[in-house]
């Protein structure tokens, strides 16, 4: 059985037909996927961290060498200044005092001597870097 040219172009265009109609399982459909909204969460409120560095300090007063030298743990440099002033007067005060040795006169008064308190800080030219 020979068929004529129009019937296989009859057929053909039947079979792109069912191809291309809606609901043909061949088909390729597409779906709606929603969009997500932002849903307002709670989060924490951030905090500055204090960020603590290590400075090396020393400590002079005028005219004489360093009297005390050392590292502190310290978040700026006016407060390491601090540090070093604070560890320095701790330091000074922990200094064995060497004993005193009375002069001949002051064994023959029967007095000790007496000496007057320092009012000048020692320790009040500290310099950190």
């Amino acid at each position: 059985m020979t068929r004529s040219p129009n019937a296989i172009v009859l057929g053909v265009l039947v079979w792109i037909l069912l191809i291309l109609l809606p609901g043909n399982g061949r088909a390729q459909q597409g779906t709606i996927v929603p969009t997500p909204s932002p849903l307002p969460s709670a989060t924490p409120t951030p905090r500055p961290e204090t960020i603590s560095r290590s400075f090396h300090c020393n400590c002079t007063t005028a005219g004489q060498p360093v009297l005390w030298a050392g590292f502190v743990q310290a978040t700026s440099y006016f407060q390491a200044r601090q540090m070093a002033t604070t560890q320095c007067l701790a330091y000074l005060g922990e200094k064995p005092v060497s004993p005193l040795i009375p002069t001949p006169a002051a064994a023959l008064a029967g007095s000790t001597p007496v000496f007057p308190t320092l009012t000048v800080n020692p320790c009040s030219q500290c310099a950190c870097n």
